[in-house]
């Protein structure tokens, strides 16, 4: 065990899904073209995008630190 509650990894689990789906969405809206919306997603897509990196390093970074205590 990290030391971190379980609750922790499960919620950044959920936020990488969720931060996945809205990247996805983002770049869907900008390949159809929404007019003015389109520096809105193009916004959206990066901000989220760092997010999902951030995330994705955590669990990365925490099943590493799991692996190398076993």
């Amino acid at each position: 065990m990290t030391g971190m509650p379980r609750f922790r990894k499960i919620w950044s689990t959920v936020q990488v899904g969720v931060l996945a789906v809205a990247v996805v969405f983002c770049i869907v809206m900008l390949v159809i073209g929404q007019g003015k919306l389109d520096r809105v997603y193009a916004v959206a897509a990066v901000f989220f995008g760092l997010a999902l990196i951030g995330h994705s390093t955590y669990l990365w970074l925490i099943a590493r630190g799991d692996r190398s205590r076993s």
